[in-house]
Formats: C-alpha cells, sequence, structure tokens
C-alpha cells in the first residue's frame, strides 16, 4: 500500500491523485497518473491544490507533486 502524500501521515493511502487536460467535448487531451496517493481522512478533510502551468516544447507533461518530504516527479508522452 502506498504512504499518504501528506507529510507525518502513518495512514494506508489507496486515493490516486490525477492531472487531466479536457476538450471541450470532454475527452482528455492528456491525463497522467501522478503516482501520489492521500489517505481517505486527508482525501475527505479538504485540500489546497497549487498548479503552476509551464508550456514547453518536449512533447511530454512533466509533473511534480509535493506535499511530501521527497516530490514525486514523472514525466508522460503526449499521445494525441
Amino acid at each position: 500500500m502506498p504512504d499518504c502524500l501528506v507529510p507525518g501521515c502513518t495512514a494506508s493511502a489507496e486515493n490516486s491523485l490525477g492531472v487531466r487536460l479536457r476538450k471541450p467535448d470532454s475527452t482528455a487531451i492528456w491525463a497522467p497518473q501522478t503516482y501520489a496517493y492521500i489517505c481517505d481522512t486527508h482525501a475527505r478533510s479538504g485540500a489546497r491544490v497549487s498548479l503552476a502551468y509551464e508550456a514547453t516544447r518536449t512533447g511530454c507533461v512533466e509533473l511534480r507533486v509535493q506535499g511530501a518530504s521527497e516530490a514525486i516527479e514523472r514525466d508522460a508522452v503526449i499521445t494525441h
């Protein structure tokens, strides 16, 4: 079971945090998994999410999730 993203939390975390960019018809242009997980208690308690969008020419979506002692980073190739 993954660790909860919230620092100091020892609960098991099954809830996956995701990011999705949608077209007007609601289909996704990209939707990579972050591999960041949150326990039920923290998932239901509310959250403050900050997002900084920076355009690139890499053909990838680069994700950096902070909230844990070490950032969780991932690149995902855009397939559309």
